[in-house]
């Protein structure tokens, strides 16, 4: 009967399998959640992207975001996104924060700005354990310094050194 349908209609047939995925895709996104509640285990779920002021003092303050700007330009089946947030350290010292970020698994990151006042980093490629060397080795001489590090396909994690008090950081 289907093959009958799309001999005569090609309309109709495209028109009942677009319905179809979408139904199926629908379907899918649903239970999604729930079959993720049931799952026990490590949790898998990505969250907002956030900075974590690290500290063992409560008092501590935190980055709160200020500002998120997007830029999408489309070239055929390729989206070049660029996404700009805006974080101000409106505490009384300086601070080392991590920011975690989702990703899609279908995406990747092709490079990396962080603007810190006046101070710009511009993100080099590095082999995991040199990274980590340079950061700790610019972090402990004072320096502003950020690592990005990929943790899962879809979770990134940027730690900063040497925010200073009334840094705007970008």
């Amino acid at each position: 009967m289907l093959a009958a349908l799309s001999t005569h209609r090609p309309g109709r047939w495209l028109w009942l399998a677009t319905v179809g995925l979408a139904t199926l895709g629908f379907v899918a996104l649903v239970s999604q959640p729930l079959h993720a509640q049931e799952a026990p285990g490590p949790r898998q779920k990505t969250e907002s992207p956030y900075f974590f002021v690290k500290s063992d003092d409560p008092s501590t303050d935190r980055l709160p975001l200020k500002g998120t700007d997007v830029n999408v330009r489309i070239s055929g089946v390729i989206a070049d996104v660029t996404v700009t947030q805006r974080y101000r350290n409106e505490g009384t010292r300086a601070i080392e924060a991590k920011y975690v970020f989702p990703g899609s698994t279908r995406a990747a990151v092709n490079g990396l700005n962080v603007r810190l006042a006046d101070r710009l980093i511009t993100a080099q490629i590095r082999e995991k354990k040199q990274a980590q060397i340079e950061y700790d080795t610019a972090k402990k001489e004072g320096k502003t310094a950020a690592l990005l590090e990929q943790h899962l396909p879809n979770v990134f994690q940027m730690n900063v050194a040497n925010i200073l008090p009334g840094d705007d950081i970008q």
